[in-house]
């Protein structure tokens, strides 16, 4: 027979286990992620004038957990 100290022991260690998956659950409900890309080409020509040609993509996906 479990004595009492031992049962309240295991009534705290499935508590703790409890609280700790439910705060995991709520604190990953979402993720933002962005990420940036830029491409950079330079063609210099006489004299003083120069030409920049330069993209950037910018990607950015959103994700929530539905409850």
């Amino acid at each position: 027979m479990m004595t009492r100290k031992e049962i309240l022991k295991v009534v705290i260690s499935v508590l703790i286990a409890a609280l700790t998956a439910l705060a995991a659950g709520l604190g990953l409900t979402s993720c933002n992620v962005t990420r940036s890309i830029t491409t950079r080409s330079e063609a210099w020509q006489k004299g003083d004038t120069s030409v920049v040609i330069q993209t950037k993509t910018v990607e950015t996906y959103d994700a929530s957990k539905k409850l």
